[in-house]
Formats: structure tokens, C-alpha cells, sequence
């Protein structure tokens, strides 16, 4: 999980705004969202990051969100802030009434990424959402590839 790390052009992401992807990954989808993170607590909610907007990217393993704003550290490197999570530090997706809230146990600890979807973006958490009994199978060592299964039986 990275909150607020800072990509470099040709390292992390293009000059053309796009996420550098691994080799074993495929873009699922990406929309232009505002987006939150808050450390979980039982009585209150402590911001990690203000409120900000970027595009946010859904891959096959991680969730990446790059900043709208271009920056230049004092190096003359230009980027963007960045920040990831992978799939399997999911452990809950909710909808709430103007929100998406995605519930994420990782190194760094419980967060809450809060997201305010508009329009056809409110779907891009769907995939997510279902794919949740999947990764807690994986988590067991009991998850078999859609390949190993064979045909249903009817």
C-alpha cells in the first residue's frame, strides 16, 4: 500500500498520464474520481490525506490513484502523487448513499479510502465487490484458477 508517494515520470507513469503496468497486469478500468483516506479507528476517523481529485486506475492485482496536479521536486524530476493498494489488502466494499467506501488491512495498518463517484464511475468498484470470496479463497490456499475448474456439471 502507498499513500502520498511521489511517481516519477518514466519510472511510475507516462508523460501522457498513464500508470507504468507489470507485465502480469491488465487494466480492468479508470474514471476520474475525488478520493479520501482515513486510518480506521473504533470512535473516530483521522484524515491521512485532504480531499483530492486524479484519475483512480483498477488493474487485474492493485487499485492506482495519480493526482491531478503535475509537480517538480526541487531536482527537476516531474511526477505525480501517487497512491496503491492491491486487491488482496481488500477486505470491503461499501455503498453508501454519495459515497464508495473500500476498506483496506495492509503494512501500514486499517484504511478507509473514501471515493465520490459521478455518473458511470460508481461501477468501477463493482469488480472488486465480487471478486471478495475469491480473494479470501486465495488467502486459505483453496482458490483454483477458472482454468483448473473444468465445465459445471448440470
Amino acid at each position: 500500500m502507498k499513500i502520498d508517494a511521489f511517481g516519477e515520470v518514466d519510472k511510475y507513469l507516462t508523460a501522457a498520464n498513464d500508470p507504468i503496468l507489470r507485465a502480469d497486469e491488465r487494466v480492468i478500468g479508470f474514471r476520474q474520481l475525488e478520493y479520501r483516506a482515513y486510518r480506521a479507528a473504533l470512535v473516530s476517523r483521522s484524515p491521512l490525506m485532504d480531499e483530492r481529485g486524479g484519475w483512480v486506475w483498477q488493474t487485474t492485482k492493485r487499485v492506482l490513484h495519480l493526482d491531478d496536479r503535475w509537480e517538480e521536486l526541487p531536482t527537476g524530476v516531474r511526477g505525480k502523487r501517487v497512491h496503491e493498494y492491491d486487491f488482496m489488502e481488500v477486505t470491503d466494499v461499501v455503498w453508501q448513499k454519495r459515497a464508495i467506501l473500500v476498506m483496506t488491512k495492509g503494512p501500514q495498518g486499517k484504511v478507509i479510502w473514501e471515493y465520490k463517484p459521478f455518473g458511470a464511475a460508481a461501477r468501477l468498484f463493482g469488480w472488486l465487490r465480487e471478486q471478495r470470496e475469491e480473494r479470501r479463497q486465495y488467502a486459505k490456499g483453496e482458490h483454483k484458477p477458472v482454468y483448473e475448474r473444468g465445465k459445471p456439471e448440470s
